[in-house]
């Protein structure tokens, strides 16, 4: 009877093992993977120290990203109407043609451009004179052509609101330059002047972070902004790239008689909401809103929950003393005050 039973029980003991062999196991499930950014873009920054802080709050951003490449053109003191001006546009020619086709550009001027100009026949103009308008909007121009021809995805940057109402006046007309030239090379304008604004429509200088803890938003001097300053105008800058498009792609062949191409108007569109942190992915182009839109408060998306960051090596924070920005009584072709 007992060796009935260790019989029947090793049988089905035997069978029990052969049947969990045989049965197939699940595999593990996957682990879902963040969305990454294309293989190969790269985001060029080109301006003054405006232009400089936003690269530092790119940088902040997208510092968990080694895909993107983020190429740092901006210069302390840089500006279209310093007298330097042909030792920049040849130095920017030459890094725009070193980086070949299709890519990025983030652009940012304003912080020393409020001064006469001369052109290249060295016959001066006053700011905001026509004659200044006239030279300013070719300068524009040329920095705008150049990158579209080498097929370049541009976001151009305007100046936010100041602290100094004649600052703020001069800010806001260089701005409706910027934006109309924007749109006459398909390029992608982004307002700041209706951003950041308390709730009389005036300078802010600090806000509150998405924990409600208030933050300092714009440095000392009224003009720049401080580090999570510039984080926050990181993320609307990302916001426009993504919405810009994937760069155009490298053409097979380029004629040598092509002409340059023929500026494009690019309709307005409404200023989408900003959003934390995006990759850059391609979608349709847009363009900003216009420049009398209603007052609009940051979106709580814009706004890092982390404590401010440090400023990158060289991205201005603004504290420096004697401004180039204001003077509309300077002097046409008076020594510049300390660059920004």
């Amino acid at each position: 009877m007992n060796r009935r039973f260790v019989i029947v029980f090793s049988a089905f003991f035997g069978l029990s093992a052969a049947i969990a062999r045989a049965e197939p196991v699940a595999p593990p499930a996957a682990v879902p993977q963040p969305p990454a950014t294309p293989a190969g873009v790269t985001i060029s920054v080109y301006g003054d120290s405006l232009a400089d802080g936003v690269w530092s709050g790119l940088y902040e951003r997208l510092k968990s990203q080694p895909q993107t490449r983020l190429v740092r053109h901006s210069q302390l003191g840089a500006g279209l109407t310093r007298p330097d001006y042909a030792s920049w546009q040849a130095e920017t020619a030459r890094q725009i043609d070193e980086a070949g086709e299709g890519g990025y550009a983030v652009i940012m001027f304003g912080a020393n451009d409020m001064q006469g100009v001369r052109d290249e026949n060295r016959k001066g103009y006053l700011f905001k004179s026509p004659g200044w308008t006239n030279v300013y909007t070719q300068r524009i121009d040329w920095l705008l052509q150049t990158l579209k021809e080498h097929h370049v995805t541009t976001v151009w940057v305007g100046l936010p609101v100041m602290r100094k109402p004649e600052t703020n006046d001069d800010a806001k007309f260089m701005t409706g330059l910027y934006e109309t030239e924007a749109g006459k090379y398909g390029a992608v304008f982004l307002p700041l002047y209706q951003d950041y604004l308390d709730a009389d429509g005036n300078f802010m200088a600090r806000i509150d972070d998405s924990r409600q803890k208030s933050q300092q938003l714009r440095s000392d001097d009224g003009i720049h902004f401080t580090g999570f300053g510039y984080q926050l105008v990181a993320g609307k800058v990302l916001t426009r790239l993504q919405l810009a498009g994937a760069p155009a792609a490298k053409p097979a062949v380029k004629a040598a008689s092509a002409a340059p191409p023929a500026p494009a108007p690019v309709a307005p569109a409404a200023s989408p909401a900003p959003a934390p942190v995006p990759a850059v992915t391609p979608a349709a182009i847009t363009t900003s809103t216009p420049s009398d839109a209603p007052i609009a408060k940051p979106m709580p998306a814009d706004l890092p929950a982390s404590p401010p960051i440090s400023q990158q090596p060289g991205a201005a924070t603004g504290a420096a003393a004697g401004s180039s920005i204001g003077s509309r009584g300077r002097a046409l072709m008076a020594t510049p005050a300390r660059q920004l």
